[in-house]
Order: structure tokens, then C-alpha cells, then sequence
């Protein structure tokens, strides 16, 4: 009986949270919200019995206007809802405080009732001990602080307290307040010593001086505080996303907040060096290192408020892209290191015989009907009913794929290619050879494998152009000098430089000594670092060409340049980029970033300048122009690092942005679960738009692509909102919508091990409780009353007592599992067998209570 009664003070305990629920069926009721949280206010018993209503505030403005059979108008319905007699608003501002008024009316038009309520909105309140002369107080900006000045002011014969030793704030005599300059919001009790300011302001900030005087007028006692007015923190955001290597880069932010302070723990515990990167337990960004997960906490606070976020955070993998190579010519990228998910063909089942070729050349793919497949890249594939799905994607995998297939008479049914472009910024370079060539993406990152391992070395150097050291090291013991952006490993020789530009080119050299101080080896690799390199085909007249900020582009001008008598080519019709022709020498005036090579022209190292109109003059031997040529060049930054933000918004909609760092022009894409968004699942925004917000009950796996014309890179997170209402075990009420992904709310509560029964409905824990405290007065007072029956046939003559007793009262509760969320929580009673087995007679002088207990099962 404790713990049941335990569990309904629980579940019936005062909300202390963000949201305050308020009768406001009584005329006059007094109610109150949180700033910036949620207010529920009953209003009526059922809006549907009302022919008509209207709710109104300051008996000016029309919030909510509705009735039987009429259609609800609400003025603020983007961060309100209506439902059956119950007003629930969220974000209250201060301006929301107001006398609101309820009137209906009755099928004749004639009011049948008005009544009002006073909606108080407050922010936070701080207190702080003000007798200590010196004290440091804090409170909160749109909030109150309750400061202790004195014990009491009834020994105190006059007292004065001023703000910066000029302004008099509050002055007095014992127990009479003789002038408050605030008073129209604070309030000083002369019994406690207590000052209470409300609706603080940045002014409110400063030195406070309190001085006390005896009845000759001499100055008893002087202390001074100085008090702080800071914004409270609110409204985490916690972000995380993949890196090179598995790194997990988290980012920890909220919205206002004065000097917010930072600290992190997972699972429970304090980050540790052994866990970290990058960063520390006490800053907002941190990098988590490979194979770290678990539930990651971000607290944030301040001296006067202090909020959390937490994300349960999984080891990172490649990132993975799907594309339809269902219609010829199809264009498919994937992420270097990542997956790429192919849809080659609707079914399998139907075709006697394929085959999918890289190149015309490798056969990657073979099979057919009641044919054993042939998968070449096995170990890193596989393919299910024509969906082709490829891991740890490489350059390598670039290229032109063929599918065909075949009748069962050997004849070629179909054919039909696709491209496949692998992207990213990490690059492999094996550098035990002496003088080996190694080749990064600017802004990406190179793994250099400068060794087997330095664990046998004694002593080793790797500099740039044999006068810069990059690091040194003894065996495992290493001096990096660009640690910032890089990282040896001395186990495996490999050195991992990251956000590479262009001044990392160069030459470098390792040198390796012995225990003796000699210099056992010594070996160079030149490192060059280049862009995003694309393809344009300038042979036709007006083609429009795209190339990457800080890359090359390669443009093919004519078929060959070698049949050509004289070829010139110029820029804005201006400068001649390219001079020559046949048996001519070449002139080129960017030779230190270009080459040209038979028709086909390639710059490197890309710049604004760059972009403009291109024309190619050709010339017979005898000196008869041709028609001019143009291209247009334009010159793009290339879009990278895509970043996926949601939040469940009131009303369960979804608002998901996405961004990503640097590019041109940026186009958006969006599909769920491999479709295009529809109307249907759009609130605002469309799927070509960066910021779009879901439609109730809208889930599964949402993808959003950004590109321009130089670059493509996508990313996905799973989404899913869902609505919780609880009571915590420390009083504080529940009631939102929030992520069911990373949704830790309310786990205390939860009676099932569904993800459903953590997010009861609203009143259903209360009603279950009732139901709960019922059933076992029920069971208590059957009980008893069968007891005492019992007793009483036991005080009968022996031979009028029944031949039976009470064996047990098996009563059990059990909660239905599989339910929905919006749905009533079912409680089941089972009631168990009343049993009264034969037994021996026994003599009239044993004790009457032969009730041996009633036994009470609660089965979840």
C-alpha cells in the first residue's frame, strides 16, 4: 500500500516545469505561466454543448471564436491549439499577461454567461543572501530576485538603501516603509528584511548600499552587494556530425543566456582526455574520438538558470547516397569512404540473363534467372532484386557502368549506362619509396604512410623543404608541430593532415637516426595539393561551363588541335589566352597553372577571375576565319559538409534545416524514404527550398541533397516526432512534443518496454492512478468483509460451519502493451478464483480468523 500511495503522490505532485495548467471555469480564477513556456487553461467543460463562444483579452481583442457547428477561428493558432473546452499556448511572452473574458451565447443570440481570469506571466526568480557585507547576487533578466537585506526591521530605528551610493532606493523607520522608488514592482517586508524585485531589468544591474541608523542619528551599520542582471540560458541545441576516421564532432549552443558555461559527461561520467580529440568538458565544441558512444549530456547554465540537452551518439560510418540508374545516362555520386546505394533494376526475377560492366570492360555484376550471381567486389557489396549497394567507396569506383541483359535466345534486350562520381576530401598516399609523389583536395584531408611503424626507430624527423620541422619523435614519443590540424600515429607510421591549402605543397623529407646518433635513413615525397576537378565539352558553339573555386577544369576545344592551320583563343574578346596551330609554336599566358594537349585545355587552381565568355578563332592556310566559338566559364565554390538541424515543434510538426559550408548557388533536394516531399507531408516550404516543416505524423528517413554545378553532397537523419505527458518523480510536469529519437523524457514513467507507453496521453497517468488507488480499496474491503464472514462461521457450532475457508484472492493488473500513444491506457483487472477447499474439522475453540491473505499481483 506504500508504493501505490507513493505513486499517486508522485503522479498527482504540483508542476514546477515550463508548463502550468489553470481552472479557469470559476469567474475570476488567477493563473500563471512561465516565460517563454506553456500555459493550459480549462475554459469550459465541452465547447460542443455551447451553441456559441467567444474569448476575448482586455475586453478588446477576439483570441478564440467558435460554437456548435461553427468553424474555430484562433488568432494564435501558429503556437496555440484548441481542443474541447481546453486552451493550451506555448512561447508565453510578458505580453500575454491580461484579463481575459469568456462570454456564450445561447441559439437566440442572448449571452448566457461571462466570466473572466487573470493570466499572470513571470520569468524566473533567484534569491540571494544580502546580509554579508560584499555579497554577489544574480538575477534574471524579465524575472524576479527576493533579497535578504536585513533579519528584521523592527530593531532597526532608520535604514536607508541606495543603488551606486547616489539613488535612493527604499528608505524606512522599524516596521514602516516611509518611500520605495520601485514600488510599482517590488515589494519589502519590514518583518523579514526581504526585498522582492519583479520585471528586472539590465539597468537593475549595480552596486547596492544599505545603511542603518540608531535613534541619535549616528550610522549603526553600512554593507554593500553588487547585483547582476543576467539573460537566463534556455532551449539547447545539440549537434553532431560525422568526421574523417569516425571523429564525432558535437556542438553545444542555446538561445540568450548571459556568460553561459559549458560541461559535458557521458553516460554519467565527466569527459576525459582518454574520450576527447579535441576540446575539453568546459567548452561548446568538442571532437569525440573514434569508437566513443553513448549518452551525451550538454549542460548549460548560468548564475541564475541552467538547462540540458542530451543525444545518445553511435560510432560513425560512411556516409551513404542513393541513386536510380533505372534511366540511361543516369548521373549517381557517392562519398569517398561511404555507400552507395544503385537501383539498377526494378526486378531480377523477370530477366533471363545481365550483366553490369565498369568501363566496357571489368564485368562487376553477372546472373539471371535460376542463374548463381557473380558479385566481383563481394567483400564490400551486395546485391538484393536489382538494388546494387557498395561500401567503402574509393576513387577508384569512378567510372562509366554498362547494364546489359539478354533473352533466353542470347539476344541483347537492353542496354543502358550510368555515371558514377565519387567525391570527397580524403586522400591515401603511400610514402615508404623514396620520392613519391602524394596528391591531397584543398580543404580535405591526406593520409601520408610515412612508415611500417615507429616503434623500432629510435629517432625520427619529418620536415618541409629541409628547413621546417612538421614533428619529431623518439619510438612513441612525438612533437607535432601542426598538431591543430594533424596526427601521427606511431604505431602504424601513418600521419593524417587535415583542411589542407595549398601553402601544405611542397616537398618533405623524413629522416630516421640510430641509438647512436647516425643517420640510418633518409627519403623524400613531394605533396601536392589540388581542387575539385570537372569536365566541360566546349566544341559546341554557346556551351556553359562550370568550374570549382581553387580546382581545374578541364575544356575540351576542338577535336584536334593538330589539323588546325592557326587557333586563337581569347577571353572577353580581349586577351589571347591560347595562341598556335599547325607546326606554330604554342603560346600560352597562364603556363604556370594550364596545359594544353590536342584540343583539350586544363587550368588549374581556379579563381574568380577566371569566370567569363570564351572565344575560339580558327584559321585556313589562307588566313579565312571560321565561325567563332564561345564558352561561358563560370567559376563556383563547391558546396561541402552538409548540416541536417530538426525540431519538433508544437502541434507535432517537424522544422528541419539544412545548411552547408561554403558553395555557389546552392540547390536543395529532398526525399523521404526515397521519395520526393510531397504537398502532402509539407506544412511550409517545398523539396527545393532549404527550410521546410513536416506535417503532423510525418516520419522515416529524410535525405536532403545540396548541390551546385561543381559539387553534390547529401545528408540524412531519421525523423520522427512524438508527444509526451508525464510527471516526474521530483514533481515536474511534462507535456511536449519532442524527438522520439532522442527523447529521454519521461523514461521513469514508462511501464512497457514499447517506445509507445513512455508517452501516455494527456490525464491518463492521473486517470490510471485513480483507477490503480480504486481497485485496491476494492480488493482491501472484499477482503475484510470475506475475513469476517469467515469469523463469523467459525463462532457457529461446529456443525453449522461450512466444510471450507478461504484459500486466496488472486487479483492482478495488467497493462496492454502494443497500444498507441493517443490512445486511452488500458488497465486490465484479473480477478482470480475465490477458493474454499475441503478440509478436516477442526474443534469450535481455534481462533475464528482462518484468512490466510489475499495476494495482489500488478503483471506488466
Amino acid at each position: 500500500m506504500e508504493a501505490v500511495f507513493g505513486l499517486l503522490l508522485m503522479l498527482l505532485r504540483v508542476s514546477h516545469g515550463v508548463e502550468t495548467s489553470c481552472d479557469g471555469r470559476q469567474d475570476g480564477a488567477q493563473c500563471y505561466g512561465a516565460l517563454g513556456g506553456t500555459v493550459v487553461l480549462q475554459l469550459m467543460d465541452s465547447a460542443s454543448e455551447i451553441f456559441r463562444y467567444e474569448w476575448s483579452k482586455n475586453n478588446k481583442t477576439a483570441i478564440l471564436q467558435g460554437g456548435k457547428n461553427k468553424k474555430l477561428i484562433n488568432q494564435i493558432e501558429k503556437r496555440s491549439s484548441f481542443s474541447d473546452g481546453t486552451f493550451r499556448i506555448n512561447s508565453l511572452s510578458r505580453t500575454d499577461s491580461g484579463e481575459y473574458t469568456l462570454q456564450t451565447y445561447d441559439s437566440s443570440g442572448q449571452r448566457s454567461e461571462q466570466r473572466t481570469l487573470q493570466l499572470f506571466i513571470q520569468g524566473v526568480e533567484a534569491y540571494c543572501d544580502g546580509r554579508q557585507d560584499g555579497a554577489q547576487c544574480y538575477g534574471a533578466l524579465g524575472g524576479t530576485v527576493v533579497l535578504q537585506l536585513m533579519d528584521s526591521t523592527s530593531e532597526i530605528f532608520r535604514y536607508e538603501w541606495k543603488k551606486n551610493k547616489i539613488i535612493t532606493i527604499l528608505r524606512g523607520k522599524k516596521n514602516n516603509i516611509v518611500f520605495n522608488v520601485i514600488d510599482d514592482r517590488s515589494f519589502f517586508t519590514p518583518s523579514d528584511g526581504t526585498f522582492r524585485i519583479n520585471n528586472l531589468s539590465r539597468t537593475d544591474s549595480g552596486e547596492y548600499t544599505l545603511q542603518t541608523y540608531d535613534s541619535s542619528g549616528q550610522r549603526s551599520e553600512q554593507r554593500t552587494l553588487q547585483l547582476f542582471i543576467q539573460a537566463p540560458v534556455s532551449s539547447v541545441l545539440l549537434v553532431s556530425e560525422c568526421l574523417s576516421q569516425g571523429w564525432t564532432r558535437v556542438s553545444c549552443s542555446s538561445e540568450g543566456g548571459d556568460s553561459p558555461q559549458y560541461s559535458w559527461t557521458l553516460d554519467g561520467h565527466t569527459l576525459t582526455d582518454a574520450e576527447l580529440l579535441s576540446g575539453n568538458h568546459e567548452t561548446n565544441n568538442i571532437i569525440l574520438k573514434q569508437d566513443v558512444s553513448g549518452r551525451l549530456v550538454c549542460s548549460v547554465r548560468n548564475h541564475i538558470s541552467s538547462v540540458s540537452r542530451e543525444e545518445n551518439i553511435s560510432t560513425c560510418k560512411g556516409v551513404e547516397t542513393s541513386c536510380d540508374g533505372r534511366q540511361d545516362g543516369a548521373q549517381c555520386y557517392g562519398a569517398l569512404g561511404g555507400t552507395v546505394v544503385l537501383q539498377l533494376m526494378d526486378s531480377t526475377s523477370e530477366i533471363f540473363r545481365y550483366e553490369w560492366s565498369k568501363n566496357n570492360k571489368t564485368a562487376i555484376l553477372q546472373g539471371g534467372k535460376n542463374k548463381k550471381l557473380i558479385n566481383q567486389i563481394e567483400n564490400r557489396s551486395s546485391f538484393s532484386d536489382g538494388t546494387f549497394r557498395i561500401n567503402n567507396l574509393s576513387r577508384n569506383d569512378s567510372g562509366e557502368y554498362t547494364l546489359q541483359t539478354y533473352d533466353s535466345s542470347g539476344q541483347r534486350s537492353e542496354q543502358r549506362t550510368l555515371q558514377l562520381f565519387i567525391q570527397g576530401v580524403e586522400a591515401y598516399c603511400d610514402g615508404r619509396q623514396d620520392g613519391a609523389q602524394c596528391y591531397g583536395a584543398l580543404g580535405g584531408t591526406v593520409v601520408l604512410q610515412l612508415m611500417d611503424s615507429a616503434s623500432e626507430i629510435f629517432k625520427y624527423e619529418w620536415k618541409k623543404n629541409k628547413t621546417t620541422t612538421i614533428f619529431w619523435g623518439k619510438k612513441t614519443i612525438v612533437t607535432n608541430n601542426i598538431a591543430n590540424r594533424s596526427l601521427f600515429t606511431p604505431s602504424d607510421g601513418t600521419f593524417r593532415i587535415n583542411n589542407l591549402s595549398r601553402t601544405d605543397s611542397g616537398e618533405y623529407t623524413l629522416q630516421t637516426y640510430d641509438s647512436s646518433g647516425q643517420r640510418s635513413e633518409q627519403r623524400t615525397l613531394q605533396l601536392f595539393i589540388q581542387g575539385v576537378e570537372t569536365y566541360c565539352d566546349g566544341r559546341q558553339d554557346g556551351a556553359q561551363c562550370y568550374g570549382a573555386l581553387g580546382g581545374t577544369v578541364v575544356l575540351q576545344l576542338m577535336d584536334s588541335a593538330s589539323e588546325i592551320f592557326r587557333y586563337e583563343w581569347k577571353k572577353n574578346n580581349k586577351t589571347a589566352i591560347l595562341q598556335g596551330g599547325k607546326n606554330k609554336k604554342l603560346i600560352n599566358q597562364i603556363e604556370n597553372r594550364s596545359s594544353f594537349s590536342d584540343g583539350t585545355f586544363r587550368i588549374n587552381n581556379l579563381s574568380r577571375n577566371n569566370s567569363g565568355e570564351y572565344t575560339l578563332q580558327t584559321y585556313d592556310s589562307n588566313g579565312k576565319k571560321s565561325e567563332p566559338q564561345t564558352l561561358q566559364l563560370f567559376i563556383q565554390a563547391p558546396v561541402s559538409s552538409v548540416l541536417l538541424v530538426s525540431e519538433c515543434l508544437s502541434q507535432g510538426w517537424t522544422r528541419v534545416s539544412c545548411s552547408s559550408e561554403g558553395g555557389d548557388s546552392p540547390q536543395y533536394s529532398w526525399t523521404l524514404d526515397g521519395h520526393t516531399l510531397t504537398d502532402a507531408e509539407l506544412l511550409s516550404g517545398n523539396h527545393e527550398t532549404n527550410n521546410i516543416i513536416l506535417k503532423q505524423d510525418v516520419s522515416g528517413r529524410l535525405v536532403c541533397s545540396v548541390r551546385n554545378h561543381v559539387s553534390s553532397v547529401s545528408r540524412e537523419e531519421r525523423i520522427s516526432c512524438i508527444f509526451i505527458n508525464c510527471t516526474l518523480s521530483n514533481g515536474t510536469h511534462i507535456s511536449q512534443w519532442v524527438s522520439a529519437a532522442t527523447n529521454t523524457l519521461c523514461i521513469e514513467l514508462t511501464t512497457a518496454p514499447t517506445t509507445e507507453t513512455s508517452t501516455v496521453g494527456k490525464n491518463n497517468v492521473v486517470a490510471i492512478a485513480g483507477v490503480l488507488l480504486a481497485l485496491v480499496i476494492l480488493v482491501l474491503v472484499g477482503v475484510a468483509v470475506i475475513c469476517s464472514q469467515k469469523k463469523q462461521k467459525n463462532d457457529k457450532p461446529k456443525e453449522e460451519t461450512d466444510e471450507q475457508e478461504l484459500t486466496y484472492a488472486d487479483v492482478r493488473f495488467m497493462q496492454r502493451q502494443g497500444q498507441q500513444v493517443q490512445k486511452r491506457a488500458e488497465v486490465e483487472v484479473e480477478y482470480g478464483q475465490v477458493k474454499f477447499p475441503q478440509r478436516p474439522r477442526q474443534s469450535v475453540e481455534r481462533a475464528g480468523d482462518d484468512c490466510l491473505y489475499a495476494q495482489v499481483h500488478k503483471d506488466r
